[in-house]
């Protein structure tokens, strides 16, 4: 390492920090995310927005070794900036912004050009993922735009917007799910335990009614007495044993069931610890500064007319009238000492009869 440059060991340090980190978290914030707006909603143009602002990351993560090795290492402020951000922080190159190489300095256009810059923000503004969009003169026009058009709201048109924002969107409570269904698991066991002592009771009548039915047997056959209640025994028998039939498939459905609710909450809580692993906070910090451009009226929408002196073209005639009418009025101003100038010009070089003649050259010989 002794011949390694700076750019070279700025390189090898930033990916050495991108392999500590494992790979399924770089895009952990944004893909969790992504799934709660695929979950939330079924709408097309949220999924497909969501999509678009992860490609995004994942192709400037890919990139990075890359874009170390054409332009150099990243901003010292980006740099600090991800030291001091809380939980695991990457910094990552702009996208929406130009580039100076540092061996040639000359610039590159950016990776994204304007339109489709204004496409994507469109998109994260459409799915709520506006804040994971990086920095570029379209974002900062949309959020203008929100802001002008929430100004210019109604009283009530901006209380229905703010509980528009402030509608919290179903998100299933884990927690509570994990209550309910342990009580709904307690519930069907005792009543497991209920049915088995039903079903106890229906097998003693059951068995006592089967020895009735012996000692009837034993009596018709040993003193030929015919047994009258026969018929009722007969009745009892099979509503008990329709009874037990029940009471068993009840069992096995609370058993089934309990199974279930005891698979449900063990996939949960494995699901939880994944999720709790995952969403260990990665804060993306985008590298390169955006030079915020003052052009007149944006803060009103009225960039297109204002400091312009007319909206429209209009005749010739109507262009060129108030330059006619200043010089006009220019030349009007001084009419009268311009005729006054010219009268005494002539007035002067007028010859005077009773004056000597001022022509001095001497006159000619007739020969």
């Amino acid at each position: 390492m002794a011949t390694a440059t700076p750019l070279k060991r700025a390189t090898a340090t930033v990916i050495k920090r991108l392999q500590d980190i494992e790979p399924a978290k770089l895009t952990t914030g944004i893909r969790v995310r992504i799934a709660n707006t695929k979950a939330a909603t079924a709408s097309p143009l949220k999924i497909a927005a969501a999509t678009v602002i992860q490609r995004l990351q994942d192709r400037e993560i890919a990139g990075l070794s890359t874009h170390l090795r054409q332009f150099g290492p990243l901003p010292d402020a980006a740099v600090a900036a991800a030291k001091s951000a809380s939980g695991t922080a990457v910094v990552l190159p702009n996208p929406f912004l130009p580039k100076k190489n540092p061996k040639n300095n000359k610039w590159r256009a950016p990776k994204y050009s304007l339109r489709r810059q204004a496409d994507i923000v469109k998109l994260a503004q459409a799915a709520g993922l506006l804040d994971a969009v990086p920095p570029c003169q379209k974002k900062l026009a949309a959020e203008l735009r929100m802001e002008r058009v929430k100004a210019s709201l109604s009283p009530n048109d901006a209380k229905t917007l703010e509980r528009h924002e402030k509608r919290v969107q179903f998100v299933p409570n884990r927690e509570l799910s994990e209550s309910v269904k342990g009580t709904v698991a307690s519930m069907m066991k005792r009543g497991i335990e209920l049915t088995t002592e039903r079903l106890d009771r229906v097998n003693r009548e059951l068995e006592l009614i089967e020895n009735e039915e012996n000692a009837s047997l034993s009596k018709e056959f040993l003193r030929g007495e015919k047994d009258e209640g026969a018929l009722e025994r007969t009745e009892r028998k099979e509503a008990f044993l329709k009874e037990k039939q029940e009471y068993q498939k009840t069992i096995a459905d609370h058993n089934a069931r309990i199974a279930e609710l005891e698979a449900e909450a063990e996939a949960e809580k494995t699901e939880k610890k994944e999720k709790a692993a995952a969403e260990k906070e990665l804060t993306v910090i985008w590298a390169g500064e955006l030079k915020e451009r003052k052009v007149p009226g944006s803060e009103l929408g009225t960039r297109l007319y204002t400091g312009k002196k007319r909206m429209f073209k209009g005749h010739l005639w109507e262009r060129k009238r108030a330059r006619r009418i200043r010089r006009h009025t220019i030349l009007m101003r001084d009419m009268a000492k311009r005729i006054e100038r010219y009268k005494s010009y002539y007035k002067k070089r007028k010859p005077n009869p009773l004056k000597p003649s001022r022509y001095t050259k001497p006159p000619k010989l007739p020969y």
